[in-house]
């Protein structure tokens, strides 16, 4: 079993993403509401974390893009299937401004409904 996780840029492809993964029998997942570092961090250098923590609240430095967090428990047969329905729905994943994509093995899971 394993934790796909999807960060999802492309926030307004939501609806469709989670229809075409029920198409293939993924019904139940996790949604979260998350904003993005990528465009807050690019213009600092990362030489200290120190002077670019300072740098940041000095200029109140802020985490304004928003993202989706999707997150699936899946058989490790769903995945291949999952991924598809990903890259067909949002496209190019390896594009900047795209999404991530990542999975995590999952040694225990309870509560499932299964």
């Amino acid at each position: 079993m394993k934790l796909l996780t999807l960060i999802l840029k492309k926030t307004n492809l939501v609806s469709e993403l989670n229809e075409e993964l029920k198409n293939i029998g993924i019904h139940h997942g996790t949604i979260i509401d998350a904003k993005s570092m990528t465009n807050g961090l690019s213009p600092w250098s990362d030489d200290s974390i120190i002077i670019g923590g300072m740098l940041r609240r000095s200029k109140n430095f802020e985490y304004n893009e928003e993202c989706k967090i999707m997150m699936f428990l899946l058989k490790d047969e769903q995945i291949a299937p999952c991924r598809e329905v990903i890259e067909n729905v949002i496209g190019d994943i390896t594009k900047p401004g795209t999404a991530i994509l990542y999975t995590m093995p999952i040694d225990f899971a309870e509560g499932l409904g299964e």
